[in-house]
């Protein structure tokens, strides 16, 4: 048996935090544009368009089944629904984020994976 030393856990990493509080504002119907102070300027969006997709789609609900941090990087996966605003379709759909924080607390890389996204039955 070891005697002495002692064990930290945090309670929450600042990348967990980050990815709550983005996801929720997004569910909560923030636009790309007030979204934008949660990033660094030299941000990877893993993706040309994200920006454009943001703008084209009104999430309606996330579910987030796991947050995987470690360090400044978390990877999380869940189940969303989204609307497109052009057409009133619903959507849904599972996706993965990965997602890494800078020392400002800022988000510096955002990658979302996806198959695909399916057309939601009637309501």
């Amino acid at each position: 048996m070891h005697a002495g030393g002692t064990v930290q856990v945090r309670a929450e990493s600042a990348v967990r935090v980050a990815v709550v509080e983005l996801l929720a504002a997004r569910v909560a119907g923030a636009s790309p544009g007030e979204l934008a102070p949660r990033f660094g300027a030299g941000v990877d969006l893993g993706l040309a368009g994200v920006g454009l997709l943001g703008e084209a789609l009104a999430v309606e609900h996330i579910d987030l089944d796991t947050i995987r941090a470690e360090g400044d990087r978390a990877v999380a996966t869940g189940t969303g629904r989204a609307r497109v605003r052009a057409t009133g379709v619903a959507l849904v759909g599972e996706f993965a984020l990965d997602v890494a924080v800078g020392p400002d607390g800022l988000i510096n890389r955002y990658d979302v994976l996806e198959d695909r996204w399916t057309a939601a039955g009637p309501e």
